[in-house]
This record gives C-alpha cells, sequence and structure tokens, in this order.
C-alpha cells in the first residue's frame, strides 16, 4: 500500500471538485433550495395543536363525587371528556379503545358518591391502551385524581367524633384548606429525570422541513457521486490508471484512492448541509450523535462505492451520467427521500426500507421523531453496512480487473 499515492489521489479530487464552481453549487446551494421549496409544499404537518384525546365516561353514579374525580381530566389540556349516562360492558370498552373511539374509558358504578362519604366500596373499571401514551397519561390523571379523594375520605375519617375525646392518632379537626395545600405542596417530593426522548410507535415529524432537509442531503450526496462517475470512465479511456499502475501505484491503492476521495467529499458534504438545515430550519437530529455520525459515514461510503461501481460499467462519460442520475432518482423515489415512507401502502415501505435510501432516511425520521440511538438504529445501520459492503466488493474487484488487463 503506497500512502502517498492514495494522499495524492484524495487531494486531486478535493481540489478538483473545488475547482468547479457550478459543482460547488449543485453541492451546498441546490440541496438547501430544494429543502426550502419542498418544505414549503408540503406545510407544517403539526396542524396547530395536536387534537385532545377522548376520554368515554360511563356515570351511573351521577353524583358530586363524579365531577371531582373528571375535573383534573377536565382541565388537561390533552383531553376531552365525553360523559355517558349509561352502562357499558367489557367488550364495549375495549372495542373503543381498539378502533381509536376513545383513547381511555371509564366506568363509574352507582354508589360511587355514597363510597366517598364512607359508604359501601365500590370499583371504578378503566379501560386502557398499554401501547399509547394518551393512554397511560389519561389513566395517571385518573388515579392521581381517585388517589387524593381516597386520602382525603381517609383523613376525615380520623376526625373525631363531635363530644368526643380525640385519641392519640386522631386528627382534632380537618380543614379543606390545610388538606388542599398539603396535597399540592407536600413536605417530601420526588424528583425524576427522563433521558433521552420518549419513544412512539408514530413517525413523531411535526415539520416538514425534519423530513426534507435530511432527505435532500442524502439525495445530493448520493447524487454528486454518482455523476462524479464519469472522471474515472475518462480516466478509463485515457489510459491514466494503467500508467499509474505501470509507475507506482497498485491496484489496491487505486482502489482505496478513489474510495477515500469519494469518503471526504461526501463527509464534508454531508456534515456542511446538516449544519446548514440546523442553522436554517431548527431541525435538531436527536440525542445520539453517535447515531447520527455513525448513518452519515455509512451513507457516504456506500455512495463512494456505487460511483466506482458505476464507472467501471459505464462506457462513456454521457452513458454514466445518464445511468447515475437515473439511479438516484430511483433510489431516491422508491427510498423514500422524496415523500415520507410512512404515507406510503406497507408493501412499499418494505421495499423502500430494503433500499440504502430507505434506510438511511428511517434512521434519520428515528433520530429527529422518536428519540433512537444506536441501539434502535442498529438493524437499519447493519443494513447500510450490507449494501456498502456488497457494492465495495464488486466496485473493488471491477476496477483491479481493469487496470491489470
Amino acid at each position: 500500500m503506497n500512502l502517498q499515492v492514495i494522499g495524492a489521489m484524495v487531494r486531486l479530487r478535493l481540489l478538483r471538485t473545488l475547482r468547479d464552481r457550478a459543482g460547488l453549487v449543485w453541492m451546498f446551494v441546490m440541496p438547501m433550495v430544494f429543502s426550502y421549496m419542498m418544505g414549503m409544499l408540503m406545510g407544517d404537518w403539526s396542524n396547530g395543536s395536536p387534537p385532545k384525546r377522548r376520554v368515554v365516561v360511563y356515570d351511573q353514579d351521577r353524583g358530586p363525587a363524579v365531577e371531582r374525580l373528571l375535573a383534573p381530566l377536565r382541565a388537561h389540556e390533552r383531553f376531552e371528556v365525553v360523559v355517558v349516562d349509561s352502562a357499558a360492558t367489557d367488550a364495549r370498552a375495549r372495542a373503543l379503545t381498539d378502533n381509536g373511539g376513545a383513547t381511555a374509558v371509564l366506568r363509574i358504578p352507582s354508589g360511587f358518591t355514597g363510597a366517598m362519604a364512607g359508604g359501601a366500596k365500590v370499583d371504578l373499571q378503566l379501560t386502557v391502551d398499554g401501547n399509547r401514551l394518551s393512554s397511560q397519561t389519561a389513566r395517571s390523571v385518573i388515579d392521581r385524581s381517585l388517589l387524593r379523594m381516597n386520602t382525603e375520605q381517609a383523613a376525615r375519617s380520623l376526625v373525631a367524633a363531635p363530644g368526643t375525646t380525640p385519641g392519640r392518632n386522631d386528627a382534632r379537626a380537618f380543614d379543606d384548606k390545610s388538606f388542599a395545600e398539603g396535597w399540592e405542596q407536600p413536605r417530601m417530593r420526588l424528583q425524576a429525570s427522563t433521558l433521552g426522548r420518549l419513544p412512539t410507535n408514530d413517525w413523531g415529524l411535526t415539520r416538514s422541513a425534519q423530513h426534507v432537509g435530511p432527505a435532500y442531503v442524502l439525495f445530493f450526496m448520493l447524487m454528486f457521486m454518482m455523476v462524479s462517475a464519469k472522471d474515472l470512465v475518462q480516466e478509463r479511456q485515457d489510459r491514466t490508471l494503467a500508467r499509474l499502475v505501470i509507475s507506482r501505484a497498485s491496484a489496491f491503492d487505486l482502489v482505496a484512492g478513489y474510495f477515500l476521495g469519494g469518503m471526504v467529499i461526501g463527509l464534508v458534504q454531508g456534515a456542511i448541509l446538516l449544519g446548514m438545515n440546523a442553522l436554517a430550519f431548527g431541525l435538531d437530529y436527536g440525542d445520539s450523535p453517535a447515531a447520527l455520525v455513525a448513518v452519515v459515514v455509512m451513507f457516504a461510503a456506500f455512495a463512494s462505492s456505487a460511483s466506482i461501481l458505476l464507472g467501471t460499467l459505464a462506457r462513456t462519460g454521457p452513458q454514466a451520467d445518464g445511468l447515475g442520475s437515473g439511479l438516484t432518482m430511483a433510489l431516491g423515489a422508491v427510498g423514500g427521500l422524496w415523500w415520507p415512507l410512512e404515507v406510503v401502502p406497507p408493501f412499499m415501505q418494505a421495499i423502500g426500507k430494503a433500499l440504502p435510501t430507505g434506510q438511511a432516511i428511517s434512521i434519520f425520521h428515528g433520530l429527529v421523531g422518536r428519540g433512537w440511538g444506536l441501539g434502535e438504529s442498529a438493524p437499519l445501520l447493519g443494513g447500510l453496512a450490507v449494501w456498502f459492503v456488497v457494492v465495495f466488493a464488486l466496485a473493488a474487484a471491477r476496477l483491479r480487473r481493469q487496470v491489470s488487463a
């Protein structure tokens, strides 16, 4: 391995790229223009405030205790409480939560108000979907409200009856204001910190820029690499590669030089574009820099290998340009760079995620919208690694065969 030759090839590739002003426009300016235009066309995906989730309450008690129980739920910004004055079966409650008719179903039997006043005990029934965050939040709100009511009822039961002497464990009086203050401002609190982002089953994107920004970074990284394959075709036709081999460069040196040159250009382009998207559109790429670096490096490695393979297959420069543009368009469209894979039918999602473009943009969606780290991204990163290894092996074999011929 001749490091001097490899380094010279990488420097030559960089200098050639920097001197091409039209190429620099397509490397850095056009991706931002496309990101802005397509982001404007796709609009805002959040639709303002998130819609409220319905909590259906079957109320057979109709007493004042029910309103006290539901007050925190009614005040919550994420929920809409729908009270139905009838009974419901387990099957009906399950059907409502399964089909999206309600995020939670609460059934309150008759006698609930009496139980709060010291009467016979009753059981409330709450049906939630354990896989939905809104269901779990509704459960937490109802649990806390019921806990407060039970605590207040227990405190009242300790108050001594009028005309009797309070025992050592009895409270002398019950004050509603003092209880409310003690409940809202307890003497002891638990402070919890949540690390990372809460994973959801949804794609988690609220703005079109969160998709089009990374998508066009990947698209133009691949496009620039693929159209640069014509340089390799030209050097083959001019016998430049053969002269290098005759001098002091081995076939391995040529493969390494071309690959590393493309890698460096792809990484520089990707880093600058991702930074520009963060500044221009306020994109947050998540909490895992390691996963972000991994997907950019693996995609740049695949793109560089693909450009070498195309350069060994194409017979002329125009043919390399046409094939490179066509392949990039196809991989971008089917792989979800033009529109999110989440909006296409399942069979198209499966096809898209089998492609390197689909794997890369899916990782970006996970990082931006679902709080993924290296662990969650590992299967898709593995897919990118397989694409890289296969394409690089084919490209290296063909290039070594051509320079040795």
